[in-house]
């Protein structure tokens, strides 16, 4: 049993699929399915079932991918603290960033002056094949071992000063039934949280504009093409002059930092959740 072979075992485990594995691993598929036969014939048992175009874990697959996950982490870990010094962490933290980006890139800053000897992968989609440490996010599509909350905000509605809504207070969203909405894609929260303040008084949204970018989702504001529902305190400062916030039926966002259940928790980690934590501890 080598540790190559279970890491590819444990990536298919995740993946669902060789084809996917081999190519993180830069290696023919081939390769995967093979070392994986070798793996079932040690063992004297099959650890997946094979599905149409994908594969999953049977009931001793699962067994054994959490024990191997566990040895492996404690492997990484080890690794990770060969140094033996508290203050000189090292190694690698992947990171998927799926909100408060402003937030997470002040954390970024301040943890890479700390540990310059720690290597960041970051990532702004949420993407279920990633192999990631840290996911910071209002949404979790993965079994998550812990996590932490880091901001808890309001939802505001956003306009161009123009709008006429801009002079009036805005009570319920019934006042928008005839607005132009702009949001983000349709797997973002700030998407799923206009939709259903809409639902809730009774009508669809015409959605005028659709992005996967904040940036241009504050631009296409700015321009005066529609309102949009917002994070108002992880935005804050990243508004001009032409945009006006109003608070409409008190709707609020959290989001967490999650750890994976599959991971365990190394120094590195626990040194940029502190850090994050730090930056953001007046917004929960």
């Amino acid at each position: 049993m080598e540790l190559l072979q279970l890491r590819y075992f444990c990536d298919a485990a995740q993946t669902q699929n060789f084809s996917k594995t081999a190519k993180k691993y830069l290696v023919p598929t081939s390769n995967i399915s093979q070392s994986i036969k070798r793996l079932e014939k040690e063992l004297g048992c099959e650890l997946f079932e094979h599905r149409a175009n994908r594969i999953i874990l049977n009931d001793d697959g699962k067994r054994f991918f959490s024990n191997v996950v566990q040895a492996l982490n404690i492997l990484d870990s080890a690794k990770d603290d060969i140094v033996g010094n508290a203050d000189d962490i090292r190694g690698e933290i992947k990171l998927i960033c799926g909100c408060n980006r402003k937030n997470v890139t002040e954390a970024i800053e301040i943890f890479k002056h700390q540990h310059p000897q720690v290597n960041l992968t970051i990532y702004h989609t949420i993407d279920a094949d990633k192999n990631f440490d840290i996911l910071i996010s209002d949404i979790c599509p993965y079994e998550y071992g812990n996590r932490t909350l880091i901001i808890d905000e309001e939802i505001c509605l956003a306009m161009h000063k123009s709008n006429p809504l801009a002079e009036k207070e805005i009570s319920s969203v019934n006042q928008l039934e005839h607005e132009r909405f702009i949001t983000m894609s349709g797997e973002s929260s700030i998407h799923k949280i206009m939709l259903k303040a809409c639902a809730d008084a009774g009508f669809t949204p015409n959605i005028a504009i659709q992005t996967d970018d904040p940036f241009y989702l504050r631009k296409y504001i700015e321009l005066g093409l529609g309102i949009a529902f917002v994070p108002a305190r992880s935005w804050q400062g990243l508004f001009s002059d032409k945009i006006v916030l109003k608070s409409v039926n008190n709707i609020r966002r959290k989001s967490f930092a999650y750890v994976p259940k599959t991971k365990s928790t190394k120094r590195s980690v626990e040194a940029f959740l502190n850090i994050l934590i730090d930056v953001t501890k007046d917004m929960r």
